[in-house]
């Protein structure tokens, strides 16, 4: 149950990051309307140098991620 919750947990933060680095280059205002929670997000994530910031972190956080899983896939 762990191990595939921690599977589940880093298709997430993968997903999370290739839409945070992804969106930078595309008017926020196309997707203002559609995808509320995603603008608030990207108003955020996108303001100096807090990408650079989550990048670093999400770093950290997936040897944790991957630590986790193969203790609990051994």
């Amino acid at each position: 149950v762990i191990m595939w919750g921690g599977i589940i947990w880093m298709s997430m933060v993968e997903g999370g990051q290739c839409s945070m680095v992804g969106l930078p280059p595309v008017n926020r205002e196309l997707y203002k309307e559609s995808h509320k929670v995603t603008y608030s997000i990207t108003g955020v994530g996108h303001k100096g140098d807090n990408l650079d910031r989550y990048l670093m972190g999400r770093q950290f956080m997936v040897i944790f991620i991957n630590f986790c899983i193969s203790l609990a896939g051994a």
